[in-house]
């Protein structure tokens, strides 16, 4: 994938922060954080609180990193007790909890020592956690006896590795009792044949929906096969390459990729049941906090070498689909995610019926992270996929944004770009940078193919000079450091937005050749 040609709008932010590249990443988190979602240990809270950390930190935003700490910060007592946690209620969902716990602990010093007695305690319900008879967790006790769920791998063993690479790195019995977790739900629920892995299962085989031989649920439900893509991903990132059970993990990892692969749909997207003949079946439809959670691990997994470089090209069809039939633009400036099934239980009789019969939601938590970190720095195709120069590089120091194509861009976007600008070419000047992409986007340009340094409220600094620039002007860069230019006739005077550097000055033409941003690989 190749950007050719990209079309460049600058608008300035007044406290934005100067390599705050990936528009949608940190634009998503300030919306969900619009939605006033309640703040607790509640999972759904602290998956809401990774996707807009995880967007502050790959784009440097403090604004929201403050946020998120103080809002971990908010559910501990100074004496690291976790606010209405009981720690003999035993559910894998609370565990979720602990990964933010160890992450703050982390990242401001290891200081904080509340948020250490914090983890320890949910460590230390994992030691008393009922378990099946093969030693596998209960999903939750007394709810779901014997059952394992992909979503409990998710809740629990990321932070279970975590915890014991701080503050138990000998321990082999816990890295070994980690990787048994992921070999038991292998063990039960994966097909061979498709790759995939079912919901879930009973290993005392008298739930209703067990399988009378394995004890698996009898669906494919694409979350939960999209939080253990997750988990998988995050928990190779730190678990000891030289112990056994690393490899066998890598091997879970890479062959759900290839049946992820397989199973993707023509669109982009993947099913919420994926098991056949249900894929297009009458109430399936494509899921999209499954899409955005397979995205992330797919271009996670590249980016951090676990993955063949080809898996690009599946996780960039589903980017586009993300933004183009996901995210929703308000009217006040925010954005909103769409087409999130709002549960999937095996507390109920496991059937298609029971799965397409439960009721999409509007901005559901469960997706924050999954769809911040998918269009973040960690997992975005305009962050991930480059090679050459980063598209964090734009020719001014002015906020920015660009439109860009597989294969160039096409002809009549000119036109719409134009269409939309109002008292200079191509700039935001008397209107925000989500008034301009919404134009853009109400005039044909593909969703995905925009991209921006700042967020949605930018508006341009920039004046008009007596210069020109138009659709095919060319610069370069001359030996002092100023730039030469070569304008269509008849085309419209330049913008010089503030805070333009010398170098950059001949790159400010509304067609700019893909040396600017670099190449999508």
């Amino acid at each position: 994938m190749r950007l050719s040609t990209v079309f460049l709008a600058s608008a300035a932010a007044a406290a934005a922060a100067p390599n705050a590249t990936s528009f949608y990443s940190t634009w998503l988190a300030d919306s969900f954080l619009s939605k006033k979602h309640p703040v607790d240990n509640h999972y759904v809270s602290n998956v809401i609180n990774e996707g807009i950390r995880k967007a502050a930190v790959a784009h440097k935003n403090e604004t929201l990193l403050s946020w998120a700490s103080n809002a971990i910060s908010s559910i501990v007592d100074t004496n690291g007790t976790i606010k209405k946690w009981d720690p003999y209620y035993y559910s894998l969902d609370d565990q979720r909890l602990g990964n933010n716990l160890l992450y703050f602990w982390d990242a401001e010093g290891r200081k904080e020592k509340k948020y250490e007695i914090a983890a320890a305690s949910l460590r230390a319900q994992l030691d008393r956690f009922p378990r099946n008879a093969e030693g596998g967790f209960w999903h939750r006790s007394p709810t779901y006896p014997n059952q394992m769920w992909l979503d409990g791998i998710y809740m629990a063993d990321q932070f279970y590795a975590q915890y014991t690479a701080y503050f138990e790195p000998g321990n082999t019995t816990a890295w070994n009792d980690i990787v048994l977790q992921f070999d038991l739900i292998e063990k039960h629920t994966r097909n061979k044949t498709t790759k995939l892995l079912a919901h879930g299962y009973d290993g005392s085989k008298t739930a209703v929906w067990a399988d009378p031989v394995t004890g698996s649920a009898p669906h494919v439900w694409s979350r939960a096969v999209g939080w253990y893509f997750m988990v998988l991903v995050e928990v190779l990132q730190i678990y000891p390459k030289e112990l056994p059970g690393y490899e066998r993990l890598l091997g879970y990892f890479t062959s759900l990729a290839a049946g992820l692969e397989k199973a993707q749909d023509k669109s982009g997207g993947w099913w919420l049941i994926m098991d056949a003949p249900y894929p297009g079946a009458k109430g399936n439809y494509i899921e999209s906090s499954a899409t955005a959670m397979f995205t992330y691990g797919f271009l996670k997994g590249v980016r951090t070498g676990l993955l063949d470089k080809r898996y690009k090209k599946p996780a960039i069809k589903a980017y586009d689909l993300m933004v183009e039939k996901f995210i929703k633009h308000e009217n006040n400036g925010t954005l909103s995610w769409e087409g999130t099934v709002s549960v999937g239980s095996l507390g109920s009789n496991g059937s298609y019926e029971y799965y397409i019969g439960v009721p999409l939601g509007e901005n559901d938590g469960k997706v924050a992270s999954p769809a911040s970190s998918a269009v973040s720095s960690a997992a975005s195709p305009f962050s991930t996929a480059c090679a050459g120069t980063s598209f964090d590089v734009f020719p001014t120091k002015d906020a920015a944004c660009a439109v860009g194509g597989k294969s160039g861009v096409p002809e009549n976007y000119a036109d719409i770009l134009k269409g939309c600008c109002k008292s200079a070419p191509c700039l935001a000047a008397d209107q925000s940078i989500a008034d301009l992409q919404k134009c853009w986007q109400d005039g044909g340009v593909k969703a995905g193919g925009i991209f921006c340094n700042q967020a949605s409220k930018a508006t341009a600094t920039g004046k008009v000079s007596g210069s020109s620039s138009g659709a095919k002007e060319t610069g370069s860069q001359t030996s002092g450091g100023a730039s030469s230019s070569t304008s269509s006739p008849g085309a419209a005077p330049a913008v010089v937005p503030q805070g333009v550097s010398k170098a950059g000055l001949g790159m400010l033409a509304m067609v700019l050749g893909s040396t600017v941003f670099g190449a999508m690989l």
